[in-house]
């Protein structure tokens, strides 16, 4: 897949769903001459939870957008995906509750029904009838993230989704996004700055970086500790938090 915003296009990219993974094959993005992708590979394990590491500028939201299908290629047809964005993207005439339902099908009354549930889940009650310029930042996130997990599609795509919010927020969304993950077993690309972030919920962490000729794979690691023995002070969670940190400092 190639997206060039100068004049041509041509398609050499092959994304195929198997069983097991998705391979994304021989991606290519350019911007002028800004060069993020070159025949760029990397298999995404399906049903299951990959997060993506690496420097600003490295092509991690770019990658998104590309699953996503945001970014234009002649002869790709992208999944259907929800995406959560850094920014909350609320429609601004509808209250955090109708935000939700919004997305959702069948009578007004379940879907509404629903929505109220995820926003219980979220630590939202007193927000369902608020507008979102009514919120807070983090409150207004939040309506993102919940908004995004309850869209019905295959693949869901995170960019930095709980960013700005405290640590302890942080920590309970966290094991909220597990569990609502772990009813839907949907295929999962989470892209974070935090190392421990990624280490909590990843099936698999790739670090990215960004080398001559675009962005480039430096390290992925299959980590299948069960998610509930999972915290500081666990040898395999210390051991992997420090392998990460050296390499991501070395960049």
């Amino acid at each position: 897949m190639v997206y060039d915003d100068v004049a041509n296009r041509k398609d050499v990219s092959v994304i195929m769903e198997k069983r097991d993974e998705i391979l994304i094959k021989d991606l290519s993005v350019k911007f002028g001459e800004n060069v993020v992708f070159s025949d760029f590979s990397l298999s995404l394990p399906v049903r299951k939870i990959t997060c993506i590491l690496g420097p600003s500028g490295s092509g991690k939201t770019t990658l998104l957008k590309a699953l996503a299908g945001l970014i234009p290629a002649d002869g790709f047809s992208a999944p259907r995906a929800s995406f959560i964005f850094q920014d909350h993207r609320l429609l601004p005439h509808l209250t955090a509750l109708d935000n939700l339902a919004v997305v959702l099908d069948g009578k007004r009354e379940d879907r509404r029904l629903r929505a109220k549930q995820m926003l219980d889940d979220m630590e939202l009650s007193e927000a369902a009838d608020l507008y979102p310029h009514e919120l807070s930042g983090g409150m207004a996130q939040r309506v993102a993230i919940a908004r995004g997990l309850l869209f019905d599609a295959d693949l869901l795509l995170m960019d930095e989704p709980f960013k700005g919010l405290d640590l302890a927020l942080q920590e309970r969304l966290i094991r909220y996004f597990v569990k609502h993950w772990e009813e839907s077993r949907r295929t999962a690309v989470f892209v974070t700055h935090s190392i421990l972030e990624a280490i909590l919920v990843a099936d698999k962490i790739v670090v990215m970086g960004k080398g001559a000729h675009g962005a480039e794979i430096l390290y992925e690691k299959d980590f299948d500790l069960p998610r509930s023995a999972r915290a500081l002070g666990v040898p395999e969670v210390d051991a992997l938090r420090s392998e990460i940190h050296d390499l991501l400092v070395s960049l």
